[in-house]
């Protein structure tokens, strides 16, 4: 039975319009203009300053927040981490943590949504319930009526960026999830605390190809810019014993992330294809989406590949290969360049192998192969990452959402979340945030995120923003990472395929199709790459892909496209 999205839009309304008239939260006695700014949250008028804090009397109010725990695992939310106690002394606000392991946090996310009772006051979507579908649904507030009256931040950002305000919008107008957001968007808590948005540029944490830089001097070749000379470095890591042990082990091109990575050849052609690139659509020169596994170029990227997987270049697990596994292999000294990571594991590699005794090791950042205009260009992290959302059972929402602002996008959230706690991860010198060894030498050997995850900084799932400032301040010891991302500038740093939102019924269909599309490319790309199937079946293969109803699933994303574009 098809769904009346009017209906849906008019029950979250509804919602938003109930919720509105009952939450007023009780007056600060200790903080007088908090008590007027309560009256201002039933009324929803735009806030032309921050909300003072603490947001309430500290200790009166109490939200539950549903989330997949910490990333570091040792360190459970559960626990009300360093970072949380911080944030609660800064906003009065109590949170009742529900936490569940990632493995397990959709699976069980979808049993509550099923039976929708009692569901916390903010959680994060996961397991194929896309925002807009949960609004439809009537399980998820509309937040975009109270935004302006409690969210000063997130206001703030929505009027000066226009591909934020486009990306959070779904197809009935309405926003229902406050984003957390990658890097490449603000230059630091001082652009908030102006009110004025600066272009920080280049990622710093970008991902890109790395290669072992004492190899490269072993055999006498410098860092390879063009495929033709990757295809000569990896051929003499592979024959030239670079390791030195006398061994032909050597694996010149790994990769840490299941196989996509090796696409990074498609630069050449310009189809970009992973990394911050990654995805399955693109924008053509006529302004249509095409999708990328059937373009010509794909052809000639996946000719490539098969050339070093036939010459035994690139790892023969290329297609099942993960962090973990890839981490190990690397530690080991047989790896001589990798197809495309984070530069934020550049240090861990090296470090990895000093410590197993290869004091020479030196692992440097490889710029993207040059696309048919001679450019190395660069992709920028996709703006929004995930949301959290204010359930239906929410008895104050305008406060969840007052939080989330704090949380996310205010100065002193923005420390927090970034930084960590002061004293303990950073230290505020001469006005200059600067990492304590805390961070960058962690006397128990956590690299410079899990140390800060530690402390609740760098959360897995609820609002946050990544900073220049931050990325600088963590890579602050390590020049060439510095000095990397600074040589990208203007045309060369290039946006991200944009955060798309769908009707309940486009996600529906897109799903069903999607499934069997993805299944049949990713297992033709491996028989194409393996050399099991000729290239010559290539258009074979984009038949085969256009029965599963390729074409339809395209018009899906043109149209969702077309809904961005329109603003």
């Amino acid at each position: 039975m098809k769904k009346n999205r009017k209906t849906y839009s008019l029950l979250a309304c509804c919602l938003v319009a109930i919720s509105l008239i009952s939450c007023t939260q009780e007056p600060d006695e200790t903080n007088p203009e908090n008590a007027s700014s309560s009256e201002n949250t039933a009324t929803a008028e735009v806030l032309t300053e921050p909300l003072p804090l603490p947001l309430v009397e500290p200790g009166s109010v109490t939200l539950s927040v549903y989330t997949p725990d910490n990333y570091y695992v040792p360190k459970s939310y559960n626990d009300n981490l360093p970072v949380y106690q911080e944030l609660e002394e800064l906003t009065g606000v109590t949170i009742d943590w529900e936490a569940a392991p990632s493995s397990d946090y959709a699976t069980a996310l979808q049993t509550r949504l099923a039976a929708a009772v009692d569901l916390p006051d903010i959680f994060i979507p996961q397991g194929g319930s896309s925002v807009s579908e949960l609004g439809e649904d009537g399980l998820i507030l509309a937040i975009d009526e109270l935004i302006p009256g409690n969210a000063y931040y997130f206001n703030l950002l929505l009027s000066q960026n226009e591909t934020v305000s486009r990306g959070v919008t779904s197809p009935d107008g309405h926003i229902y999830g406050y984003p957390q957001f990658g890097e490449g968007l603000i230059t630091g808590a001082g652009d908030m605390k102006n009110g004025e948005i600066i272009d920080p540029g280049a990622n710093m944490n970008l991902n890109v190809p790395m290669i072992r830089q004492d190899w490269l001097d072993a055999v006498g070749l410098s860092v390879p810019t063009t495929l033709d000379e990757w295809y000569t470095v990896l051929k003499a890591f592979k024959e030239q014993d670079p390791n030195g042990n006398g061994v032909a082990d050597e694996i010149p091109l790994s990769d840490s992330w299941g196989g996509t990575n090796y696409l990074f050849a498609g630069n050449a052609f310009g189809l970009y294809l992973s990394g911050n690139a990654a995805g399955d659509f693109a924008v053509g020169e006529d302004g249509k989406l095409f999708y990328k596994y059937t373009d010509a170029r794909y052809k000639e990227t996946l000719a490539f590949l098969n050339k070093l997987y036939s010459e035994g270049l690139m790892d023969p697990e290329y297609a099942t290969a993960t962090y973990e596994t890839s981490s190990a292999k690397i530690a080991t000294n047989i790896v001589g360049a990798i197809a495309s990571d984070w530069l934020s594991n550049l240090s861990q590699y090296e470090n990895n192998l000093i410590a197993g005794g290869v004091e020479d090791a030196n692992w440097v950042p490889v710029p993207p192969v040059k696309n048919p205009d001679g450019e190395s260009v660069v992709h920028n992290r996709w703006p929004i990452l995930s949301y959290a959302v204010i359930s239906k059972d929410c008895e104050n929402p305008a406060l969840a959402l007052q939080w989330m602002d704090i949380h996310c996008l205010s100065p002193e959230g923005i420390d927090l979340q970034t930084f960590g706690v002061e004293g303990s991860s950073y230290e505020v010198i001469d006005g200059v945030y600067e990492m304590t060894d805390f961070v960058l030498h962690n006397p128990d050997g956590l690299g410079s995120f899990e140390a800060l995850r530690s402390l609740g900084a760098w959360c897995t799932g609820l609002p946050y923003i990544q900073t220049k400032d931050v990325h600088v301040a963590i890579f602050g010891e390590d020049e060439k990472i510095l000095e990397y991302s600074a040589q990208f500038t203007g045309d060369q740093i290039l946006d991200p395929f944009p955060s798309l939102t769908f009707t309940d019924e486009e996600q529906e269909r897109s799903a069903e199709i999607n499934t069997n599309i993805t299944t049949y490319k990713d297992e033709m790309t491996n028989k194409f790459i393996e050399g099991e199937e000729s290239l010559d079946n290539f258009d074979a293969y984009v038949a085969e892909l256009e029965s599963y109803g390729l074409n339809d699933l395209l018009q899906i994303w043109q149209d969702a496209y077309d809904r961005y574009m329109e603003g």
